[in-house]
């Protein structure tokens, strides 16, 4: 009975598909409740202490948003750090990357520490918690840091380092820390990226006020090809397409500032691409070895056939037999599956709405329009007193 209750189960899988202990499981919930995390959080905390260095950046990515759009800021910041220390940790090189890369391990079996554009929004999302306490500092570090993890292949070199918000974020930033030269030039690389949906009107020296607005779903990973080893994204196009701020006595309209399916599918050829290539390669060729060698088999066997019995002859079929069967059960355990653990509550869009209006104003309506300039959703945003810039968070689900 002891060695079954050790083996036990929770019942519940990893988001790497691993089942996990029923003791690990039960000491993760009972741990959440001790530190009093508020309800929506406890699933994100509890998979992070039950599921352990496989999938922590993971949970830290979907909980650091979590609590970041309920005003948990505390707890956002927690998260993110915790997110960013082992991403940094992660980096190439790592002895969990390379052994992904054997043709016997999944790439899921390797440490999470997202796409490009998942990195990417991790530092964005972090450096606007730095600009709301007014570090502006590491505000500027972290969206420098978010364009460089904007990395492409070399077959889309002209998409590196294009995320338009963050541009903006290191404006305002730089502004606030006396560096006006920093700001201006930021703004001028913005207009030259791609990757904007429309007008977006900028900052300026007088902003006081930002509104973050997200709108959608962010891109949803599946896995492609014969051998499910190609990493694909769907995208959930929302209806809104611009958002609207109503403070008294102004207003401002706006295109997206991001599109994370857009920064998503730019990236361009991974490295890690050509590893699953390769695997799907390796699993076809072991399975085409398996069946050859399996039909020599039978021709063997069947040349022999109303003969006199053949030593050489059986010896012969036999080795091919065996021969065959050790390349099937050599492709059987080739993964190729491209990992799709996705950082999945980020937005379509991502909206930046810079205002200035008079420290009185207590709330401003933020309203998400259509193609055709019809309103899919308003909603009442309040204001802090925060000085010399307040932050306001926004998310639209259409």
């Amino acid at each position: 009975m002891s060695l079954l209750s050790a083996c036990a189960t929770s019942g519940y899988k990893s988001a790497s598909g691993t089942d996990i202990d029923a003791k690990v499981y039960t000491d993760a919930q009972r741990r959440v409740v001790d530190e009093k995390i508020p309800e929506p959080l406890r699933a994100d905390f509890t998979a992070l202490y039950s599921e352990g260095q496989q999938n922590s950046v993971l949970h830290s990515m979907h909980g650091g948003l979590t609590a970041l759009r309920m005003g948990e800021y505390g707890i956002a910041k927690r998260l993110f750090d915790g997110a960013i220390r082992d991403v940094e940790a992660l980096q190439a090189g790592s002895a969990q990357a390379r052994r992904a890369a054997g043709n016997f391990v999944g790439d899921r079996e390797k440490w999470f520490k997202g796409e490009s554009y998942e990195r990417s929004a991790l530092y964005f999302y972090r450096g606007l918690l730095y600009l709301q306490d007014h570090d502006y500092g590491n505000a500027a570090a972290c969206f420098k840091r978010s364009e460089l993890e904007d990395i492409t292949g070399d077959d889309a070199p002209g998409f590196s380092g294009d995320w338009y918000s963050d541009e903006l974020g290191l404006a305002l930033a730089s502004w606030f820390n006396g560096y006006p030269a920093d700001a201006d030039a930021a703004l001028r690389r913005a207009a030259k990226y791609q990757s904007i949906q429309g007008q977006v009107p900028p900052p300026t020296a007088r902003t006081n006020t930002l509104l973050v607005v997200e709108v959608g779903i962010g891109p949803i990973k599946y896995a492609a090809g014969r051998y499910r080893e190609q990493l694909r994204f769907h995208e959930d196009t929302p209806a809104t397409v611009s958002v609207r701020a109503e403070p008294p006595g102004a207003s401002s309209l706006s295109a997206a500032a991001e599109n994370l399916y857009f920064q998503a599918t730019t990236r361009g050829t991974r490295q890690v691409d050509y590893i699953l290539n390769g695997k799907a390669n390796f699993k076809e060729g072991t399975g085409v070895a398996a069946a050859a060698l399996a039909l020599g088999a039978v021709a063997v066997a069947d040349s022999q056939r109303g003969r006199r019995h053949n030593d050489t002859a059986g010896l012969a079929s036999g080795a091919l037999a065996l021969a065959a069967i050790g390349a099937a059960i050599t492709s059987s355990l080739t993964t190729p599956e491209a990992d799709t653990r996705a950082w999945n509550n980020l937005p379509h869009s991502i909206f930046l709405l810079n205002l200035t209006l008079p420290a009185s104003t207590v709330s401003v309506t933020v309203s998400g329009l259509d193609a055709g300039g019809r309103v899919t959703q308003s909603i009442a945003v309040p204001l802090n007193n925060g000085k010399p810039l307040r932050i306001g968070y926004v998310y639209l689900n259409n």
